[in-house]
């Protein structure tokens, strides 16, 4: 086979070969704040299973800490044997002299991964906010709602999905067009690599 045809070959398979669309796990900020959680929950569509959530004490009162409990049975119990929460978040942690956290306990932020490996099954999550000030606590519900991680069969309005039809159609176009002239090169080419021998 001469170099020109492997390189043709090549070119065609890199063409023809459809895309695969792999989701890139992503945070979700939610801050605790004095007045609750920003945003107060979270709607199907946002999150999929492998992102996470991320809880980011932002209540900069004295004596102020936040946690989250999670209903991960959704048995409306938040600290049944399949439940889990954050840490007690804080607004800030001291620091020693070489720029460590003084208490390695004190937390300001925490993740939690949305997946079936961390015991939460997609769906809608209850979760509780509670804020400890001054030794009285302070609890309000919250829903999160995620997903499979599925590329297969996502909805798509008519608006959309016309423009998607008009995309597919001139990408196609453009694609023959590249082949075409991958074939017209690939006949040309010999004969120019021979004629100048």
């Amino acid at each position: 086979m001469r170099a020109s045809e492997v390189v043709l070959a090549s070119l065609i398979v890199i063409l023809l070969t459809t895309p695969v669309a792999a989701h890139e796990p992503k945070e979700y900020t939610m801050l605790l704040k004095e007045d609750g959680v920003t945003p107060s929950g979270v709607q199907y569509g946002i999150l999929v299973a492998t992102d996470y959530l991320f809880f980011y004490n932002v209540d900069s009162r004295e004596n102020t800490s936040h946690r989250i409990l999670i209903d991960a049975d959704s048995d409306g119990i938040f600290n049944g044997a399949d439940d889990f929460s954050t840490a007690w978040l804080y607004s800030s942690c001291e620091l020693n002299e070489t720029g460590q956290r003084s208490d390695p306990d004190c937390q300001v932020t925490e993740l939690v991964l949305l997946d079936p490996s961390n015991g939460l099954i997609p769906g809608n999550i209850s979760m509780m906010h509670q804020i400890l000030h001054n030794g009285t606590t302070h609890d309000s519900v919250f829903v999160v709602t995620f997903s499979n991680d599925d590329h297969s069969t996502q909805p798509v309005n008519n608006d959309e999905s016309e423009q998607e039809i008009e995309n597919d159609s001139s990408s196609q176009i453009l694609k023959s067009v590249l082949l075409l002239s991958l074939v017209g090169m690939a006949v040309l080419l010999p004969k120019l690599l021979s004629d100048g021998q």
